[in-house]
C-alpha cells in the first residue's frame, strides 16, 4: 500500500512540474499539419515579438484546378501570443522584413504574404494568366483561413501602393475575414494608362513655378544625352547590369518618368538641380529620383509580374510628353514596353471598374490614408455617405505618407475606429 501511495506521489509531481509546451512548439506541430511540405526558417525577432518564422508553404497555382500543380510562397510570421488580435499584411510585390503600424498599435501578431510569382514565390515558369486578383486574393483567403484555427482572434489587413489596393479589395471580397483593413495609398487606376495621373502631376500638385522647373530638369536632362549615356555605360561597368532597352530610350523613359517619381516620392523643389548643373550633376539627381538601375536586366525581369498586371488589369499611368516631345528619340513612350512579350496584355477594366464602385459605398470598416503630393492620389476612393470607413489625406504628403505623419487629433480618430471595429484596445504610436 505504502509503495502504491508513493507510486501515485510521483506520477502526480510528474504532472503537476511537467511544462507546458511552448508556442514554437504548438505552432511548428500545427503549421506542418496544416501546409504540407512547409519550410520553416527563425528570422531575427524584431521588438516586442517572442519570435520570429520565414514560413515557404505550397500554395495552389490554380485555386479551382487541382490538377494545375502549386508553387512555392513566401510567408514572415511575427508572434508575439495566441491571444492577441492578427495582421494580414497584403504585400503587393516581393516581401519585406518590416512590422507595419497595424501591429503596433494593436500589438498584434503579424503575417506577411509574398504576392504570387513575386520575388521567391515564383514557379519555373510562369502561366500569366494565373497571375491575377481572383487567384491572389484566394491566396491570402486560404492562408488566412488556415492560420485562424489557431490564431483565433481577430483579424486585421493592411498594405502599401499595390498592396494597400490589394488589401482593399481582400476586404471588399472576403469582409467576414476581417474586422477593420488599413489600405495606404490604395490607388484604384481605371484605365491601363489612366490619364487622372497626369492631370495630377502637371496641374494640381505644388506650385506652378515649382512644376516649371520640373519640365526645365527633364529638358536640360535631354539635352545632355551624349554625356548620360556615357555615364550609363559606367554604370553597367560598375553594377555589373546591362540596359534591357537602348540608352537612348532610357534617357527617354527616365525624363518622362522624372515628374512621377518627382511628386510621388516627395521630392522639394530645391533639391532640382540648376539650369547649369553639369551632366554628372543630372544623372546623380535622376538617380535619387527615378534610378536608371530601374531599367536594367536585374530590375527588367522582378519587375515582370508586376507590369503584367497593371498592363493587363491593375491599370497604370502614362507619360506627359508636351513640352518636351522636341527632344525625345522615342516619342511614343508605353510602360508596356516592361510587360512579359509572351504575354496576352490586353486591358480588362471591368474588374477593376466595377470594385472601385463597390469601394465607393461598401468600404465598411477601412480606413485609407494617402498624401495630397502622390499622383497616385489622383486615383484615390471617394467615399460616398454609405460606409463607415475614414480616409485621411496628408497636405504635402507624399506615396511615403503614414498614420504617424497625421496630426494627434487624426490619429487619435485611427485609434478610435480600430477599437470600435476590432474590440481590442489601441497603443498609440511611439513616433
Amino acid at each position: 500500500m505504502q509503495r502504491f501511495f508513493t507510486l501515485i506521489c510521483c506520477f502526480t509531481s510528474v504532472i503537476l512540474f511537467a511544462k507546458k509546451p511552448t508556442d514554437e512548439f504548438v505552432l511548428k506541430n500545427f503549421l506542418e499539419e496544416e501546409f504540407p511540405g512547409i519550410l520553416i526558417q527563425p528570422m531575427d525577432s524584431k521588438d516586442g515579438f517572442v519570435f520570429s518564422w520565414e514560413l515557404t508553404i505550397q500554395q495552389a497555382l490554380d485555386h479551382w484546378d487541382s490538377n494545375a500543380g502549386s508553387f512555392p510562397q513566401k510567408i514572415f510570421l511575427y508572434h508575439r501570443a495566441f491571444k492577441n488580435p492578427n495582421v494580414i499584411v497584403t504585400e503587393g510585390y516581393e516581401i519585406a522584413d518590416r512590422i507595419y503600424e497595424a501591429s503596433s498599435i494593436l500589438n498584434a501578431n503579424q503575417f506577411s504574404i509574398e504576392y504570387r510569382f513575386f520575388g521567391d514565390s515564383r514557379p519555373e515558369k510562369i502561366n500569366w494568366s494565373l497571375l491575377n486578383h481572383k487567384q491572389a486574393l484566394e491566396d491570402l483567403h486560404s492562408i488566412r483561413t488556415k492560420l485562424a484555427k489557431i490564431y483565433k482572434k481577430n483579424w486585421i489587413a493592411t498594405g502599401i501602393s499595390k498592396g494597400g489596393t490589394t488589401a482593399a479589395l481582400y476586404s471588399l471580397t472576403y469582409p467576414k475575414d476581417l474586422k477593420a483593413t488599413i489600405a495606404y495609398v490604395a490607388p484604384f487606376a481605371l484605365e491601363q494608362e489612366d490619364k487622372r495621373t497626369i492631370e495630377h502631376y502637371t496641374k494640381k500638385v505644388g506650385r506652378l513655378e515649382c512644376r516649371q522647373k520640373v519640365r526645365e530638369f527633364q529638358r536640360n536632362l535631354l539635352k545632355h544625352r551624349n554625356e548620360i549615356k556615357l555615364l550609363l555605360i559606367e554604370l553597367e561597368n560598375r553594377d555589373g547590369v546591362k540596359f534591357e532597352i537602348d540608352k537612348d530610350k532610357v534617357i527617354d523613359f527616365a525624363s518622362m518618368e522624372y515628374p512621377f517619381s518627382f511628386w510621388q516620392w516627395g521630392f522639394d523643389c530645391q533639391d532640382i538641380p540648376s539650369k547649369d548643373a553639369n551632366a554628372d550633376e543630372l544623372f546623380d539627381h535622376i538617380e535619387a529620383v527615378v534610378d536608371f538601375n530601374y531599367y536594367d536586366n536585374v530590375s527588367y525581369k522582378r519587375f515582370l509580374p508586376a507590369y503584367y498586371q497593371f498592363m493587363t488589369e491593375f491599370g497604370y499611368y502614362g507619360f506627359d510628353t508636351s513640352g518636351v516631345s522636341d527632344l525625345l528619340i522615342y516619342p511614343q513612350l508605353s510602360n508596356l514596353e516592361f510587360a512579359p512579350k509572351d504575354a496576352d496584355l490586353t486591358f480588362h477594366g471591368e474588374y477593376i471598374n466595377k470594385m472601385h464602385e463597390k469601394a465607393r459605398s461598401h468600404s465598411n470598416n477601412m480606413i485609407y490614408i494617402y498624401g495630397a503630393q502622390d499622383p497616385w492620389t489622383s486615383c484615390a476612393i471617394e467615399l460616398s455617405n454609405k460606409s463607415n470607413a475614414l480616409k485621411l489625406v496628408k497636405y504635402n504628403g507624399a506615396h511615403r505618407t503614414r498614420i504617424r505623419d497625421f496630426s494627434e487629433s487624426d490619429k487619435q480618430l485611427v485609434y478610435k475606429c480600430l477599437k470600435k471595429w476590432t474590440k481590442h484596445k489601441t497603443i498609440p504610436l511611439a513616433y
